[in-house]
């Protein structure tokens, strides 16, 4: 999937004024460090308030987005176009419909036809991380910025090696999504149990921490039982509805976690086949995801359809900010911007249904 759509906007007013893009974006960093309960913001405090001026930015942002079929990576879109509308660049937007290849392939077009479409800086959403390393490469040596939008230690050790480019990473905190999972676990079923984690694809940094952090938190008090999906909710489906064929109603976990929202709903959804053809007590099966935006997964939970979700911010937006102020000669980019999570409900609130 290929968009280019041309953005220039007329004025980016400062913060505090009427601007949309300014307003949104800081008010969705404001809830999240006020989520964090006296921990501490781990937010970039050059990102609020925003560095903004009126002249118009030059250049395109190529956005290369994992899926189009995703909310996260949907909201990761939307968050992207209004930030380079308020910074007046264009912007570029593929989808490789999770396949690693075409993402590599898509970059790589990108970065040949930069001149001609006076490409500045590549964002990725990555499909697989091992994947990345020699585009990055091959970015820097376009003299292009680049920003991973997820964590990706691979870009630390290129970094090290262009320290004159714009190299960095922009991600939620990884290992704190899981941790804030393990304390609604904790807080929903108790001091001990059993979960079944439908994990994203663990050849990626970002599934890797966040079991991690759920590890961290549920230590040998709980049985973790780990299923390795591909971020969907199809094939989240298909694996749970094959491990409750292989079970009794006696072997049921206390909790489900899904490593996003969308695979937190394919679990439901083989949860309620389950419980029709089997006749298995799953109706209430207590249930968290991940990604939490306003629109489907903080919807899931009030709609009961889930217990509880993590919110993470799109971290499209603060990588734009961050090559409009390398664009206007501001300031460069520290390797890794990591962004505050929040738990929805917050903890106080979870209760069982």
């Amino acid at each position: 999937m290929r968009e280019r759509q041309s953005l220039h906007a007329g004025r980016f007013l400062p913060f505090g004024l009427q601007g949309d893009c300014v307003n949104q974006h800081c008010d969705v960093l404001r809830h999240f460090c006020a989520g964090q309960k006296g921990r501490g913001c781990r937010a970039d405090p050059r990102l609020l308030p925003l560095s903004c001026d009126n002249r118009l930015m030059p250049g395109t942002i190529g956005l290369f987005l994992r899926a189009n079929d995703n909310n996260y990576q949907l909201q990761l879109k939307d968050m992207g176009v209004r930030e380079a509308k308020c910074h007046g660049f264009e912007i570029l937007v593929e989808s490789a419909q999770n396949d690693a290849s075409k993402q590599v392939a898509q970059i790589r077009a990108a970065i040949r036809a930069a001149s001609s479409n006076q490409l500045v800086a590549v964002l990725v959403s990555s499909v697989r991380d091992e994947e990345l390393a020699p585009t990055v490469r091959e970015t820097a040596e376009a003299g292009l910025a680049f920003a991973l939008l997820n964590e990706g230690h691979f870009v630390d050790q290129i970094h090290d090696q262009y320290k004159d480019r714009a190299l960095f990473v922009v991600t939620p905190d990884q290992l704190e999504i899981g941790r804030t999972q393990g304390r609604q676990v904790r807080a929903l079923v108790g001091d001990h149990g059993k979960v079944l984690c439908v994990t994203g694809p663990m050849n990626t940094e970002m599934a890797r921490r966040r079991l991690q952090g759920l590890r961290e938190i549920l230590v040998d008090d709980f049985s973790i039982i780990e299923l390795n999906a591909d971020w969907t909710s199809e094939r989240a489906r298909m694996l749970v509805e094959h491990w409750l064929s292989t079970i009794t109603a006696a072997e049921l976990p206390d909790m489900f976690v899904g490593h996003n929202d969308e695979m937190a709903l394919g679990i439901r959804q083989a949860l309620r086949d389950a419980a029709s053809r089997r006749n298995m007590p799953l109706s209430n099966a207590l249930m968290t995801g991940c990604d939490g935006s306003e629109s489907f997964g903080q919807r899931l939970v009030r709609e009961g359809r889930m217990t509880a979700t993590v919110i993470m911010p799109p971290t499209s937006g603060a990588a734009i900010q961050w090559v409009a102020k390398i664009r206007s000669g501001q300031d460069h980019p520290p390797v890794r911007v990591v962004l505050p999570v929040t738990s929805f409900p917050a903890m106080g609130d979870l209760k069982v249904p």
